[in-house]
């Protein structure tokens, strides 16, 4: 019986396609997290500059309003804090699956048919892309964490400037 080598030849390139597809949503994702680290860091900047600012007027607290504000301004760098933590945590190294490459490999072409050789490569692809997955996931539930802080540290951020202006307005 004769081996249909294109059956296999499809197999591979499916794989490699799926491989290859696992790597770009993973780098994409990779852009995006870099994408949220830069903001949240000028955030914080900011912040920092607009907390210096206005520190002599609204601490110590002397009515309710200022006690807001210097509540909100904790509770800020928190969120903050929380969120950069989330962000960086997604931004670890890890260690990638890569294909084989050198003597290994050659050994494996030489003493193998093409049927066989497009099969391990096949499965190789396959192995790696399962591996890509995991680790994608575990990143984007570490970015979807740091941007779901990043969206109340926002929000804090803005009720933070208010309370400040309504303190520094009121004094």
């Amino acid at each position: 019986m004769a081996v249909n080598i294109d059956k296999y030849k499809a197999l591979y390139e499916y794989s490699k396609d799926q491989y290859n597809a696992e790597n770009e949503r993973f780098n994409r994702l990779e852009d995006k997290a870099v994408k949220y680290l830069s903001s949240i860091t000028v955030a914080v900047g900011v912040y920092v500059l607009l907390v210096r600012w206005s520190a002599h007027k609204v601490i110590p607290p002397s009515d309710i309003v200022s006690w807001f504000a210097v509540i909100s301004i904790v509770v800020t760098f928190l969120l903050m804090v929380t969120s950069w933590s989330f962000i960086f945590r997604s931004l670890r190294l890890q260690d990638l699956k890569k294909m084989p490459v050198g003597n290994e490999i050659t050994e494996y072409f030489k003493n193998n048919n093409q049927a066989v050789v497009y099969l391990g490569l096949a499965k190789k692809y396959s192995d790696a892309a399962k591996a890509k997955e995991s680790e994608y996931n575990s990143k984007l539930l570490n970015v979807r964490k740091g941007y779901s802080e990043i969206v109340l540290a926002g929000w804090s951020f803005v009720i933070s400037v208010l309370l400040i202006f309504l303190t520094i307005w009121k004094g």
